[in-house]
């Protein structure tokens, strides 16, 4: 699904779910395209997300909270093992996912950042 600040969708050749973010999301496009990716996540069977986030402004405060303790529990429950993550060129979005992924377990959920979609595409099918 497309709207103006995200693109989710199952890419087919490689088996995993990529988030395409842009711009300034509000909390409720945030939380709705996060359930989207999850939801696509298990429809499909799948358990890798591809997150490119380097034009995302800003995961605010009330989200990353939520992402922490409501849903990244809920996603890891349901099959969410591996993310590679675009970094974002924001800064305070980068501190941000920085303050997200340093609080994930890491035995649960595999955290990878890369530079670039040809770099996360890689790490997601190697490993």
């Amino acid at each position: 699904m497309k709207t103006e600040v995200y693109n989710i969708f199952f890419d087919e050749e490689n088996s995993f779910v990529t988030m395409e973010w842009s711009g300034y999301a509000t909390s409720l496009q945030f939380r709705e395209g996060t359930e989207l990716m999850l939801q696509t996540l298990i429809t499909n069977n799948s358990s890798r997300v591809l997150a490119d986030i380097r034009e995302m402004i800003l995961i605010g405060q009330e989200d990353q909270h939520w992402l922490e303790n409501n849903f990244l529990p809920r996603a890891i429950t349901s099959g969410f093992a591996k993310i590679a993550i675009v970094r974002p060129t924001a800064y305070f979005n980068k501190v941000a996912v920085e303050n997200i992924s340093y609080k994930i377990d890491k035995e649960k959920l595999a955290v990878h950042y890369c530079d670039n979609k040809t770099d996360a595409v890689l790490w997601l099918n190697t490993n």
